[in-house]
């Protein structure tokens, strides 16, 4: 999906604008000494722009890395500047720690209940965007969903409905049976069955 694209299917939350004066420049300053560097700015001009809005449909990702039990991550509410539960600053400080993420990364969005999607900031990894589980064993606990951050912009769909994969038989009455079903149906006030 393209960036620009996304202003159809999301909604602000009311938190933005309770965080319209907070400072980013100093934020970041905090995110440079603790992570060793900052993300790309199209990433933070990406988050000044849609933080703390939510996507009006069911948004989600498929992963480079495939994951056991499903094709997809759902790709939930977009996290913004400021102090609140949805911002960048409360998920790092509650998530950055050897027991739960490792890895020294740049929160994006929520996911599924608990779950993150992260933009990496280790030398190795730079610029990589993970789904991180937080139900998942550490070590074993992040996916690839994107090679770079415009990708995982594009990588965003709406979630098809799945079909019914029941198969729907015809059932034939016999005359008495009949009979007797749409006498009951007619007594309820209901139209009767035909064959």
């Amino acid at each position: 999906m393209d960036i620009k694209k996304i202003n159809k299917f999301i909604s602000f939350l009311e938190v933005k604008e309770d965080n319209k004066d907070y400072d980013i420049n100093s934020f970041l300053d905090t995110v440079k000494e603790l992570m060793g560097r900052l993300p790309e700015k199209g990433l933070l001009h990406f988050i000044s722009e849609y933080g703390f809005s939510y996507f009006k449909t069911e948004m989600i990702v498929e992963p480079i890395q495939k994951q056991r039990n499903t094709d997809y991550f759902i790709v939930g509410p977009i996290l913004g500047f400021g102090k609140t539960t949805v911002s960048v600053e409360k998920n790092i400080k509650m998530y950055y720690s050897q027991d739960q993420i490792e890895i020294k990364f740049f929160p994006i969005c929520e996911g599924a209940s608990g779950d993150l999607i992260i933009y990496s900031l280790e030398d190795q990894s730079f610029g990589k965007v993970y789904y991180w589980s937080h139900d998942s064993a550490l070590g074993n606990d992040t996916f690839l969903i994107a090679e770079s951050f415009d990708e995982f912009i594009n990588k965003i769909e709406i979630k098809k409905e799945e079909k019914d994969k029941r198969e729907v038989i015809e059932v034939k009455y016999s005359p008495r049976l009949l009979k007797m079903i749409n006498e009951k149906r007619i007594k309820d006030g209901l139209p009767p069955l035909t064959q």
